[in-house]
């Protein structure tokens, strides 16, 4: 699912990634991703409630369980932590699958959605679970057009390219579509071909098959700013 990224690009940035002012550290000065940015680069909405996950590790973990219509006394033991929830967080292929074998539809929508934004906004280092707290958000189907689910991703980012910039830190998560969107906009030496589009199409859209630099030639087209 992470197969149009070009990470070696997206680490070059993480490298100029100051956490203490979430903006990136260029020679012409500090630039940043806004929400305006995200709004016109993918049409996600940026307005309505505020999200946070400040739920307890047992609250989501409870949560879960109830998802996947599995009792207290299930949700422990080996087959829980191997197909479902370990380490914190939901395996995406056992959810869908439970999904599928219920057949209760107002499951398998939330399930869908969990994954869609699990593997799209709010994506895990591991790339195949799913934070939990992104469920608290999806029992409602009428109120998911309430969230700023725009924000919340953009915050969601901005933490883990500060989690990114640590000493022994490996890998980057987040909402990295919208960074290598974000890159395309504004350094012009990176962009590959683009198509034409509608003016109310998102501009991330538009983007077709990389050409991209790798390596030391990504680094060195940015230090050319």
């Amino acid at each position: 699912m992470m197969q149009h990224l070009d990470m070696t690009l997206l680490s070059a940035f993480v490298e100029r990634w100051q956490p203490d002012t979430n903006t990136f550290h260029m020679p012409f000065g500090e630039i940043s991703i806004l929400l305006h940015d995200l709004h016109h680069i993918l049409r996600i909405p940026v307005d309505g409630e505020l999200m946070g996950d400040e739920a307890s590790p047992d609250t989501l973990k409870s949560d879960m369980g109830g998802l996947v219509r599995l009792s207290v006394d299930a949700q422990v033991g080996g087959k829980w932590k191997s197909k479902w929830y370990d380490n914190g967080a939901m395996h995406a292929e056992g959810l869908l699958v439970r999904g599928g074998e219920l057949k209760i539809k107002e499951m398998e929508v939330q399930c869908y959605l969990f994954v869609l934004l699990g593997s799209t906004l709010f994506v895990d280092k591991s790339r195949d679970r799913l934070r939990p707290a992104i469920n608290l958000f999806l029992k409602d189907h009428r109120r998911l057009t309430d969230y700023a689910w725009g924000a919340g991703a953009l915050a969601y980012l901005y933490r883990q390219l500060g989690v990114a910039t640590r000493e022994g830190s490996k890998g980057l998560c987040g909402f990295l579509t919208l960074l290598q969107a974000w890159i395309y906009e504004y350094f012009p030496l990176f962009r590959p071909s683009q198509l034409p589009q509608s003016p109310d199409a998102p501009r991330a859209s538009s983007w077709i098959s990389p050409r991209l630099p790798g390596g030391d030639e990504a680094r060195q087209r940015l230090a050319r700013y």
